[in-house]
């Protein structure tokens, strides 16, 4: 568990990842800012539902696989997160296009 949670993006991974997307939008290159925007909020909504899905697993004593996957939980994260701070690194232009 500590593991999974030691993987989060902190503050200051945040603030260089939105640094990067600025420049690269800064210098023509907004596909590939789009990209790395998109990779790196599928990779923390992951990290952020897999360490809810440990917390739940480890709780219960019967684990159903249909309901506890990791697809499920990174949905329930994606729709509770969606204007979170913890998202606020992202570039808002590419979020109209979700």
């Amino acid at each position: 568990m500590d593991h999974l949670k030691g993987m989060s993006l902190r503050v200051e991974a945040r603030r260089e990842l939105k640094s990067l997307l600025v420049s690269l939008m800064m210098f023509g290159e907004g596909e590939t800012a789009r990209k790395l925007q998109q990779m790196g909020e599928n990779f923390q909504l992951s990290q952020m539902a897999a360490v809810r899905l440990a917390e739940v697993t480890i709780s219960n004593d019967t684990i159903n696989e249909y309901a506890h996957t990791l697809e499920q939980y990174t949905r329930k994260v994606r729709d509770e997160m969606h204007d979170s701070e913890a998202l606020s690194w992202r570039v808002k232009v590419f979020l109209s296009n979700e």
